[in-house]
C-alpha cells in the first residue's frame, strides 16, 4: 500500500511593524520566504505583524492593505484591503480571488502592506525583514487545476482551386500523451461542400506546411459534409499528431473562421 502525506496549513508570513522605539533590536528576519500563488482557486493568505522583538503588534485603530506588483510592467496589478483576524496579535489575512489572477501573466511579482492610523490619516510601510525592505516576493503558479488554453485561429486562404488547404497547425499532444483530445470549430456562411480534417505525425517543417511541400504524410481523421449551412459547428476527435489541418472543398459559400484546440 502506498502511502502519501499531505499537508494543510495557512499561508503565513511574518511582518515587522516597529513603532515602539525603546523595543531593542532582539530578532533579526535574514531570509524572507517567497509567498506562492495558485491560478484557478482563490488564494488566502495570512500576515502576522510582529516588532523586532517577535512580539505580536496590536494593530487595533489601523487600516491595512496589500498590494501586489508588476516591476516588469511598472503597475501595481492588484491592491485590496486585508481582513482583520485578531488585531490584538496582529492576525490579518489577504484574499486573492481567482478572477484576480486570471490574467496575470507573469510569473514573479511582488507585494508590500502598509497601514493608516484612524486617529492621524497617517500612511506607514511595513517592512518584510529587518533590512527595511519594503517588498516581499511572489512566486504566481499554474495549481491542480488546468490553465485555460486559447483556440488557434487557423489561417484559411483565398483561393481559386475548388480544393483549399489551410495553415497546418502544431498538435502539441506528442509530451502530453494523456492531453489527445482535439477541437475545431467553424463558423460558415450558407457553405455547402466537405471538409476534411486531417493529421499527421511527421514532423512540420520550420517554415510551415506549403502546397509544394511532400515531406510531409497527411492522414484523414474524418470528412464533414454540410449544406447551406449557416449555423456554427464544431467536432471533436481523439489522437496524439504533431499537427492537424483542414481541407476544405466548397460547393457554394465559405468558411469565415475556424478555430482549433488540442
Amino acid at each position: 500500500m502506498q502511502s502519501l502525506l499531505v499537508y494543510y496549513y495557512p499561508n503565513t508570513v511574518e511582518v515587522q511593524l516597529n513603532l515602539d522605539p525603546t523595543t531593542k533590536l532582539r530578532n533579526r528576519v535574514m531570509y524572507k520566504r517567497t509567498v506562492k500563488l495558485y491560478k484557478g482557486i482563490d488564494n488566502v493568505v495570512q500576515f502576522i505583524f510582529k516588532n523586532s522583538d517577535s512580539k505580536t503588534v496590536n494593530i487595533t485603530g489601523w487600516d491595512v492593505k496589500f498590494n501586489m506588483i508588476s516591476d516588469e510592467e511598472g503597475t501595481i496589478v492588484l491592491s485590496t484591503p486585508v481582513t482583520v483576524i485578531d488585531a490584538n496579535t496582529g492576525i490579518v489575512t489577504a484574499t486573492l480571488k481567482e478572477l484576480d489572477l486570471i490574467d496575470l501573466n507573469n510569473v514573479q511579482y511582488n507585494y508590500s502592506l502598509s497601514i493608516t492610523n484612524h486617529a492621524t490619516g497617517q500612511e506607514q510601510v511595513v517592512y518584510t525583514d529587518d533590512n527595511y525592505s519594503a517588498r516581499g516576493e511572489i512566486e504566481l503558479l499554474d495549481g491542480h487545476y488546468p490553465t485555460f488554453k486559447p483556440s488557434i485561429n487557423v489561417t484559411i486562404p483565398t483561393s481559386s482551386n475548388s480544393t483549399i488547404f489551410t495553415s497546418s497547425v502544431a498538435a502539441d499532444t506528442p509530451a502530453r500523451q494523456m492531453s489527445s483530445h482535439h477541437t475545431a470549430q467553424f463558423y460558415f456562411d450558407n457553405f455547402t461542400g466537405a471538409i476534411d480534417v486531417q493529421a499527421t505525425l511527421d514532423p512540420i517543417p520550420p517554415n510551415g506546411w506549403t502546397s509544394g511541400n511532400t515531406s510531409v504524410s497527411w492522414a484523414t481523421v474524418s470528412t464533414l459534409w454540410y449544406t447551406d449551412q449557416t449555423a456554427t459547428d464544431y467536432y471533436n476527435w481523439d489522437g496524439v499528431y504533431s499537427a492537424c489541418r483542414f481541407v476544405i472543398t466548397p460547393t457554394s459559400g465559405s468558411i469565415t473562421k475556424a478555430l482549433y484546440r488540442a
